[in-house]
C-alpha cells in the first residue's frame, strides 16, 4: 500500500503499533550499539533484520543468545528471536531488499598510525545499495567525521543503487548513545537528528521517536549532527585530561584530589571529573575530529594536548608502580603484579575503551610476572585477549607483590584487606586507580597504598 511506504507516511502514523508492525528495520552492524537498537525496534513492534559479517555473532543471535554479557540484551534477544520479530543474516543486499528502514551501525576503524579507515562503512553501503528500495529511509548512526554521510555514504548508495538521496530514498544521521550500559540509557537518551532534506529529517525523527522515551532534536543539516557527537566525546576527553593533570599535581603536593574535587564541584560553575585511564574508542574518536580539521588546515591544539595527557596516563601508572616497589624495598624487575579489572567500566563487561590491556602488555615486555582477573570476563575470553588470566580472585592475588586495581567493580570495593595481606608476599602494595580502597584501612593493615590523585597518607 502506498500509505505504508516509509517516506510517504503521514504525520503520526508510527504512533500506532499496528502501523509499525507493517514496516521492517534493517540494523547493519550487530555490535552492542546495533543490537540495543535492534531490540528496541523489535520492542516497538517493527520486524527487524540484523546484518553482520561476523558469523559467530550471527550464530549466537540465531540461537537467541547475546554475544555480550548484558542481562537485558540476552533476555530481549531470546524473546524477539523466539517471536520471530528479530532475524539475522550476513547478506546485506537481501536484508536491504526486504527493509523499509536501514540503520547503519558499523564502526569507523582507526589504524596503528591513527589514520581513519572507512572501508567497513564503504563496503556495507555498496552491498546495501544493491538491495535498496525506492521510498526507503537510510539512517547513519556510526561515528564519522563531519561530511562523511553526505559524501562517502551518499555517493556509495547512489552509485550502486541507481537511486538518488532525497528524491528516491531518505537519508539522515543520528548518533546512537555510545556509553549506553543498558536499555534504560538508550531509551532515555535525547536523539539528535540531521537530514539531507526536510522530508528525510521528519521521517527519521518519527522513526526514532518510537524507540525512545524522551525526544529528538532536529539540527539544520547532517554535518552539524555528525559534529555534535564528536564534540560531546571531545568535551569528555578534555575534562578527563584536566582531572588527570590535576590528580598528578595532587599526588606530588600531598593533596587528596577527591576531597578537592568534591568541594570545588559545590559551585555550579565547576564540574571536575574523576581521574581515569582512557583507551580504545574513547580516545580514538578525537582522531576523527582532528583529522577532519587538519584537512581544512585547522589546528585543534587543545584537543591534541588533552589526548596526549590521557595517553600518557599509562606511563604515569607505570611510574606509580615503580615508586610503590621502591617504597616497599622490592626490585621492580622481578615483580609479581596482579591487575584487578580489565573492563573500562564498573560492573559490566566493556572492553572497547579499555586502556588496561596496554598496561598488561607493557608490564610483560618489561619482564614483570603479571596475572589478570576480572569477574565479568570468562577465562576463555581473557585468553583470547592474550592476557595471563586467573579464574578466581584468590588465585590471582596469591603471592602477588602488588595489586593494580583499574576499575571499581563492586567485588573490588568489598575486598578484605586483612585476607589480602595473608595471601600476598610481604610487604604488600596496592595501586588503586578506581578509588575503592580506604587509605586509612590500608594503613592500619600495613599495606602500602598509592591511589590515583591522592597524596600519600
Amino acid at each position: 500500500m502506498e500509505n505504508f511506504v516509509i517516506m510517504n507516511m503521514v504525520h503520526n502514523l508510527l504512533k500506532k503499533r499496528e502501523n509499525r508492525e507493517k514496516f521492517t528495520v534493517c540494523i547493519v552492524g550487530c555490535g552492542k550499539k546495533g543490537l540495543f537498537q535492534a531490540c528496541l525496534f523489535a520492542e516497538a513492534g517493527f520486524k527487524v533484520i540484523g546484518v553482520d559479517k561476523n558469523h559467530k555473532i550471527i550464530e549466537m543471535v540465531r540461537k537467541g543468545k547475546s554475544p555480550f554479557e548484558e542481562p537485558d540484551l540476552t533476555e530481549k534477544i531470546k524473546k524477539y528471536v523466539e517471536e520471530r520479530r528479530l532475524t539475522v543474516t550476513t547478506n546485506g543486499r537481501e536484508a536491504a531488499s526486504k527493509s523499509d528502514i536501514i540503520i547503519l551501525a558499523v564502526n569507523t576503524e582507526i589504524d596503528e598510525k591513527f589514520r581513519l579507515d572507512y572501508s567497513n562503512i564503504e563496503r556495507a553501503c555498496e552491498e546495501l545499495a544493491k538491495g535498496l528500495r525506492q521510498g526507503s529511509l537510510f539512517i547513519v548512526t556510526s561515528t564519522v567525521a563531519p561530511g562523511i554521510t553526505e559524501t562517502l555514504v551518499k555517493e556509495k548508495l547512489e552509485e550502486n543503487s541507481g537511486l538518488k538521496a532525497g528524491r528516491d530514498f531518505g537519508l539522515a544521521f543520528s548518533p546512537a548513545y555510545a556509553p549506553a550500559k543498558n536499555f534504560h540509557d538508550m531509551m532515555n537518551y535525547i536523539r539528535i537528528v540531521g537530514g539531507i532534506d526536510h522530508k528525510s529529517l521528519e521521517v527519521a525523527r518519527s522513526v526514532l521517536e518510537t524507540i525512545i522515551k524522551t525526544r529528538t532534536i532536529s539540527v539544520s543539516n547532517i554535518k552539524t549532527a555528525e559534529a555534535i557527537e564528536l564534540f560531546q566525546n571531545v568535551y569528555f576527553n578534555i575534562n578527563v585530561a584536566l582531572a588527570n593533570e590535576l590528580s598528578i599535581f595532587c599526588e606530588k603536593i600531598g593533596i587528596d584530589y577527591l576531597e578537592a574535587q568534591k568541594i570545588a564541584n559545590i559551585n555550579s560553575n565547576c564540574h571536575l571529573l574523576t581521574p581515569k585511564l582512557l583507551g580504545g574508542r574513547m580516545l580514538n574518536n578525537s582522531y576523527i575530529l582532528t583529522e577532519s580539521a587538519e584537512e581544512l588546515n585547522v589546528k585543534l591544539q587543545v584537543i591534541k594536548t588533552a589526548r596526549k595527557v590521557n595517553e600518557n596516563m599509562i606511563k604515569h601508572i607505570i611510574q606509580l608502580l615503580k615508586e610503590a616497589f621502591k617504597e616497599i624495598g622490592k626490585p621492580f624487575r622481578r615483580a609479581r603484579i596482579t591487575i584487578l579489572g580489565i573492563s573500562c567500566k564498573p560492573n559490566i563487561k566493556e572492553l572497547r575503551s579499555s586502556g588496561t590491556l596496554k598496561i598488561v602488555r607493557m608490564l610483560i615486555e618489561k619482564g614483570i610476572k603479571v596475572k589478570v582477573y576480572d569477574p565479568y570476563l570468562k577465562r576463555r575470553e581473557m585468553a583470547e585477549l592474550e592476557c595471563p588470566v586467573e579464574s578466581s580472585l584468590k588465585k590471582a592475588v596469591k603471592w602477588a607483590d602488588c595489586l593494580l586495581i583499574t576499575v571499581g567493580h563492586e567485588q573490588f570495593r568489598k575486598l578484605n584487606l586483612k585476607e589480602l595481606k595473608t595471601m600476598m608476599r610481604n610487604p604488600p602494595a596496592i595501586i588503586d586507580l578506581a578509588h575503592v580502597i580506604d587509605p586509612q584501612k590500608a594503613k592500619k593493615e600495613g599495606i602500602f597504598l598509592k591511589s590515583l590523585g591522592r597524596g600519600n597518607f
